[in-house]
């Protein structure tokens, strides 16, 4: 076929895809804003078996394992009582594979390591700006003064997309939620030693959810509530001490540990959540946009990079089987679209109740989350058990 596709973006989207693409014959390269020793990309995060059965097919699983938590789950009330647990040993046998938290950058490197390997050229410091189409081709522009063509460019560029930017000008920007997804790393004598879970608790005023990496470093995270969006300047350089305040004031009355933990912290993580407006179209004329780009999620059941590998499984099957690219992207739209906003739905109601705090709703949950989380492991094979069907 030896069609070129751009892919704007290097985050586990890009690479996995170039990798999809080269298997069918296609041509790809990759186009990162970022310095290739950019390892600015402090937050952890989960990827469920959806996404792991896709990211083995290219990369060794032991390798996520060198710095990890793991994804079980405990979960505690604000008097430190065990009122349930959502145990990932099952989906060993279910599924092959066993939810793991991971840091971004580590999947993000092993990502393009594959893709280096694999003989996919990855440009850094290429910022696009704006594209063109014309001859049968695309062109892309990047702040440097360089281009590339192509006959196809795929946006992979995440949930502040430029390439969504300049695809759909007229749709309104992504939407701040007033809520800003927040943790750390931190090293404490108490917790020195690996845990077999997350543990979970559901404080007086807030939740507060740990772990401890097999490095012995404790990972957590934490949703803080604020009313006005926080400007950038405000992110790099006081939003951090802001929220590590706040937490600790949050949970003053809970377990002393928590607050040790947050006072204790050698970095803090603080990424404002956003919701991305529905787009009626993903695609236009020779350019698609996948994961975040096209659907972006809030991190509530951590599905954006299972969601984005996902997609890039379907795309390169498409492109595959339909030699005209415009009923490969509608045919793409058509199939991703429905299962992703549902996705969504369920990641807005996770998130709901993690801000539930009052003393009613405290005494429904202690006593039914249990039956909530069992129902909760038959319910989300629909996500885990995810596999493409033609």
């Amino acid at each position: 076929m030896n069609r070129k596709v751009i892919i704007i973006g290097a985050g586990v989207a890009g690479p996995i895809l170039a990798l999809q693409l080269k298997k069918i014959g296609f041509a790809a390269e990759i186009f990162e804003s970022r310095s290739e020793d950019n390892t600015k990309e402090g937050a952890f995060l989960g990827l469920t078996p959806n996404g792991l059965n896709i990211f083995k097919e290219f990369v060794d699983l032991r390798l996520l394992k060198e710095d990890y938590t793991p994804g079980s789950m405990k979960f505690f009330n604000s008097k430190g009582k065990q009122i349930a647990e959502l145990d990932t040993a099952y989906q060993k046998q279910q599924y092959g594979v066993e939810t793991i938290q991971i840091k971004r950058a580590n999947l993000n490197k092993y990502a393009r390591i594959a893709a280096k390997d694999a003989g996919i050229k990855i440009w850094y410091d290429k910022k696009f700006v704006r594209y063109h189409e014309a001859s049968e081709q695309v062109t892309a522009y990047f702040a440097d003064g360089t281009t590339a063509s192509a006959d196809i460019m795929i946006g992979c560029d995440g949930m502040f997309s430029e390439v969504r930017n300049q695809l759909f000008p007229e749709v309104f920007a992504i939407q701040y939620t007033k809520l800003i997804s927040t943790g750390g790393y931190a090293k404490i004598p108490e917790l020195s030693k690996p845990l077999d879970s997350i543990r979970m608790t559901f404080g007086e005023r807030g939740f507060f959810a740990y772990s401890v990496s097999n490095h012995g470093e404790v990972w957590w995270f934490n949703n803080y509530f604020r009313e006005q969006q926080p400007k950038p300047h405000e992110i790099e350089k006081t939003l951090k001490t802001e929220i590590q305040d706040y937490l600790a004031n949050v949970h003053k009355n809970d377990d002393p540990l928590f607050s040790k933990i947050i006072k204790n912290s050698h970095e803090i993580i603080a990424y404002p959540i956003y919701d991305v407006p529905r787009l009626s179209h993903w695609y236009k004329g020779r350019v698609c946009l996948i994961g975040d780009a096209a659907h972006g999620i809030s991190p509530h059941i951590g599905q954006g990079a299972s969601l984005a590998l996902e997609d890039t499984v379907v795309i390169a099957e498409l492109l595959k089987s339909h030699k005209d690219y415009g009923t490969a992207f509608q045919i793409f739209q058509s199939k991703r679209q429905p299962r992703v906003e549902k996705v969504i739905k369920s990641a807005r109601k996770v998130g709901d109740t993690k801000t539930k705090t009052n003393p009613i709703a405290a005494w429904f949950r202690d006593r039914l989350i249990g039956f909530f989380i069992g129902k909760q492991i038959q319910q989300l094979d629909w996500i885990y058990g995810w596999t493409y069907s033609k």
